[in-house]
């Protein structure tokens, strides 16, 4: 779209153009600055509501028996999820829910039956790797989920992608540490915990909101959690999955986003030879 620039003579005279202008600048800079915040934080695009990822896989992915849309990479009716093309990010996929769950501060996440999001995730991860066309190991694949204060929809969606450079090393310096149980350390200045959980196969056989929730003294306050998972392979010890527990801490600026630990543009995925 070709852009037109105003004659100022015209604007001075006219004080409500100029009222306009300042008004259509301000709309611009509202646009971009949530155009920009899309990277970071669990947002879509502008102008959408805290309903329109439940509203897309329901629409997409659930209408009819066979899935036609092209983002609904898998649809498991009966375990009762979905695994949902993010709009960002050519290898950044959700695990979704097909009933509504609120997010991490849902009950229903643990009382009654529950599935198990974060082993259907785990599961269909080479899809990762299948979008940027190389395989990428489990070391590289990473598990998040935001808390309630920094998600953006209301509709449980567990976040699936390659870690980041930040990441990996902060594994690989605390995976001594986490291995001999629950562990405080800090990411990025933020206050985090972590434990590893053995797995000798990669084989993911326990549910982190459970672990997490377990190990809280209000297992309520699960709700200001973001979780992080990804697969740690030592040669000093026992291999397992990370998991890692990012609290709403207000001292820290951390809003428990969670999903800072995976990469949307798949760097380490890409340098693989």
């Amino acid at each position: 779209m070709r852009a037109f620039l105003p004659d100022l003579k015209t604007v001075s005279r006219r004080p409500w153009l100029r009222r306009g202008m300042a008004g259509a600048a301000l709309v611009a800079l509202s646009t971009l600055a949530l155009t920009a915040q899309c990277h970071q934080e669990d947002l879509w695009l502008p102008g959408i509501t805290r309903d329109s990822l439940w509203q897309h896989v329901q629409e997409r992915c659930l209408v009819t028996e066979q899935a036609r849309h092209a983002d609904c990479a898998v649809v498991d009716r009966e375990r009762g999820l979905v695994l949902y093309k993010d709009a960002i990010g050519a290898s950044h996929y959700l695990v979704i829910p097909d009933h509504k769950v609120t997010g991490v501060d849902d009950p229903a996440l643990w009382e009654g039956e529950t599935r198990n999001q974060w082993a259907f995730g785990w599961e269909v991860r080479g899809i990762v790797g299948k979008a940027i066309g190389k395989h990428v190991p489990d070391d590289l694949v990473g598990l998040a989920v935001n808390s309630r204060a920094s998600r953006s929809q209301d509709q449980l969606h567990i976040h699936l992608d390659c870690i980041s450079e930040a990441a990996r090393a902060f594994i690989a310096d605390i995976a001594g540490k986490a291995s001999e149980g629950w562990a405080n350390f800090r990411f990025q200045g933020k206050p985090v915990r972590a434990v590893l959980i053995p797995s000798s196969d990669s084989t993911m056989r326990f549910n982190a909101f459970n672990a997490v929730r377990k190990s809280l003294a209000e297992p309520e306050r699960l709700a200001d959690r973001g979780v992080f998972v990804t697969y740690v392979m030592r040669q000093d010890g026992p291999s397992g999955f990370m998991v890692v527990d990012q609290p709403v801490d207000a001292a820290s600026g951390s809003t428990g986003h969670a999903s800072d630990f995976l990469d949307r543009a798949c760097r380490l995925g890409r340098a693989l030879q």
